[in-house]
């Protein structure tokens, strides 16, 4: 409960300097970003350590094929389908609907027809794919309104060096003057997020899909842990890649 603890910290640090009338000037910002970006990745660092220590040597025990965490043949399809239905299902709780997925793989690795695989952490990568999708959903289901939504595309392609996904959604974008607050913990691609709106959310039980600020960060987080990225390009009016 580390991330979301810390989230409602952030967000209540947040609202009290708003009802004092203090600007959140880029000093406490930058000190925030600097701070909570050592304090996830030391916690995903310490978490990866531990587990895979306790699957190898101690009484955890590790899935099939698996080494620790780790899985050597991890397959990237089939993760982002988990992540696409779960998020579905959140979606589902909020919205009574959901868009749909497209997802095509491109193997120029070795064959177009062979899977996608590599050896990684299932759970980061669950992790990255499920909040990128809740983002997407939730943008997509609110620009339709009650009208027809278009899929989200997934685009997969392995090379000789690099894996690479592509979601792509159209969702109206995010204007070019928010670009560069898409990875602060002070930000939310829900748009300005209240402090009524964050009580609900804290005595929701159901999970809220945006407006806490850390999943996008934190996704970062994850796929820098083993030398990924995570980018973000929009179309302001049309949608988002991510």
């Amino acid at each position: 409960n580390t991330i979301p603890q810390m989230a409602q910290a952030v967000m209540d640090m947040k609202f009290e300097m708003e009802d004092q009338k203090l600007d959140v000037d880029s000093g406490v910002e930058t000190a925030v970003q600097y701070f909570l970006d050592r304090l996830y990745m030391s916690k995903i660092s310490l978490r990866m350590l531990v587990n895979q220590h306790l699957y190898v040597h101690g009484a955890n025990i590790a899935k099939p094929r698996h080494v620790g965490q780790i899985d050597p043949y991890c397959d990237v399809l089939a993760e982002i389908k988990k992540a696409y239905n779960e998020a579905a299902r959140l979606c589902d709780m909020h919205y009574g609907r959901h868009p749909q997925m497209k997802l095509i793989s491109n193997n120029r690795a070795e064959s177009p027809d062979v899977p996608v695989l590599f050896a990684y952490v299932p759970s980061h990568l669950h992790h990255m794919f499920f909040e990128i999708f809740k983002n997407s959903m939730r943008a997509t289901v609110e620009k339709s309104g009650e009208g027809e939504m278009r899929d989200l595309e997934v685009m997969v392609s392995k090379s000789e060096a690099d894996i690479t996904i592509r979601l792509s959604d159209f969702g109206g974008g995010i204007s070019r003057s928010q670009m560069g607050n898409l990875f602060k913990y002070m930000f939310t691609t829900a748009g300005r997020v209240d402090k009524a709106h964050a009580d609900a959310v804290r005595g929701s039980s159901t999970p809220p899909l945006a407006g806490l600020g850390y999943g996008l960060p934190v996704s970062r987080l994850y796929a820098r842990y083993f030398q990924g990225d995570l980018d973000i390009s929009s179309m302001d009016g049309v949608g988002t890649d991510c």
